[in-house]
């Protein structure tokens, strides 16, 4: 009986490992599969991707800053951003403060003002209701100072003749007239005597941009800013670039601009710099210089054609190392995109000998096949003209591609960029190493290796 019992015992035991091990083992393939990152494909399909063309451009211009002869009570005449010829009265100052008497004892009120008057007063309130953005505040205050400005114009030129008659019986009223022809502008800003020669990555900076409004100040010394003139209808605008979007516009010529803020469109040249490692746009105007004439950056896109071709995913791409092999080494074909070489082996006995293999080929450029470097190894041979020409392997190149699925397996396709954002690429079409319509490629390149058996 006891006998019994211990084989019974043992039987119990023996079905008992067997039992954990099969658990275990399914374990650790739920684990396993668990683990592994999960692989999707990507039908490759036509797509299209408009660049990335908005730009923060820096406007140059001729600008004159003019400054007061005399000190004393400023009232302004000339509207911003309005054109004045030479002899154009600008503003005055009153150093007897005869002008501000007269104007607070004028009766004020909407009868003060035409109703072409108050039309324009209406359209700018409008323009800055429809173009108001909460990201950009701070234009608030340029909306303030220009409808201020155009309101002290207005009512200022009613009372010219007042001015006149006070005038005649006191010269402490200065009229101080433009003695060149522009368009008015009551800021400076430092930027005035920036130039196409002074352009560097620093002018871009508007953590350190100040503008100084002159508008707001009633009193005025001696030799203090009053205003600047706009001299010229020609002028420009900057913008940053990037080498390749540099090389392109280079070549390109001409851009089509569109200003953000109004949705106006003009066609004008480029030109690209260099400046040590940096890139510029320069935009070449010679219209809408008062439309703009108070702002120093401008936010702009350049309208180009939209890139048209195989649309993937970023996520899609990797780079991938080849042998370089010269395309003079490969005698035939052994399947597609795929040749035979001759490679230097040598025997048991020490002796030489030549053994054909078969190359899969990603790319040719310049009489160059880069293969794949599974069957190859640095200090390999390749043969030709039955031994009489030999290639050392040594040459390795990269490739950009994404992994094609169509045979149930990861094997690299190399790709021609077009062009690409944070999230899409557009790459040629129908190249003989590359990608086609309605490939299915690896969604996440990082999941899987060439090769790979691939399952969703």
């Amino acid at each position: 009986m006891p006998e019994r019992s211990g084989v019974r015992l043992s039987k119990l035991n023996i079905g008992l490992i067997v039992l954990l091990l099969f658990l275990a083992y399914v374990i650790f393939n739920i684990i396993s599969y668990l683990g592994k990152p999960k692989i999707y494909s990507y039908e490759v399909t036509t797509g299209s991707l408009a660049k990335n063309n908005i730009y923060e451009a820096v406007a140059i211009r001729s600008e004159t800053v003019m400054y007061a002869n005399d000190s004393g009570y400023i009232d302004y005449f000339a509207r911003e951003t309005e054109h004045v010829g030479i002899g154009d009265l600008v503003y005055s100052i009153d150093q007897s403060g005869i002008i501000n008497d007269l104007i607070a004892q004028s009766n004020g009120g909407e009868n003060t003002l035409t109703n072409d008057d108050l039309e324009d007063l209406k359209k700018e309130v409008v323009s800055f209701c429809a173009l108001y953005d909460d990201t950009n505040f701070a234009r608030t205050y340029d909306f303030l100072y220009n409808i201020d400005g155009m309101v002290l114009k207005l009512a200022n030129k009613n009372m010219l003749e007042q001015i006149s008659q006070a005038n005649s019986t006191s010269d402490s009223i200065k009229l101080c007239y433009a003695d060149t022809t522009g368009y008015v502008v009551y800021s400076t800003d430092g930027y005035e005597s920036l130039s196409l020669n002074g352009i560097n990555a620093e002018i871009f900076n508007k953590d350190t941009y100040e503008r100084n409004q002159l508008i707001t100040s009633s009193l005025v010394d001696k030799g203090q800013e009053t205003y600047k003139l706009i001299t010229s209808d020609d002028w420009y605008l900057a913008i940053q670039l990037e080498p390749e979007r540099a090389e392109e516009l280079q070549n390109s010529g001409y851009v089509t601009v569109k200003f953000l803020e109004d949705q106006r469109l003009v066609t004008a040249s480029i030109n690209v710099i260099q400046e040590g490692d940096d890139f510029f746009g320069i935009i070449a105007l010679n219209q809408s210089v008062p439309c703009y004439a108070t702002e120093r950056f401008i936010e702009i896109e350049l309208i180009t054609e939209e890139q048209t071709g195989l649309k993937i995913p970023v996520s899609a791409i990797v780079r991938k190392e080849f042998y370089i092999v010269p395309e003079e080494y490969a005698f035939e074909p052994s399947g597609e995109n795929s040749f035979y070489f001759c490679i230097k082996t040598f025997k048991e006995d020490g002796t030489l000998s030549a053994e054909t293999i078969s190359l899969q080929v990603y790319d040719l450029v310049d009489g160059y096949y880069y293969v794949d470097d599974d069957a190859l190894q640095i200090g390999d041979y390749l043969l030709k003209d039955g031994g009489a020409s030999e290639y050392a392997v040594a040459m390795r190149g990269e490739l950009t591609g994404v992994y094609n699925i169509n045979m149930g397996y990861a094997s690299f396709r190399k790709i021609n960029i077009l062009y690409q954002n944070e999230e899409y690429a557009i790459v040629s079409s129908n190249s003989i190493y590359g990608l086609r319509q309605y490939d299915f490629i690896v969604l996440d390149a990082s999941a899987v290796q060439e090769d790979d058996f691939i399952y969703e």
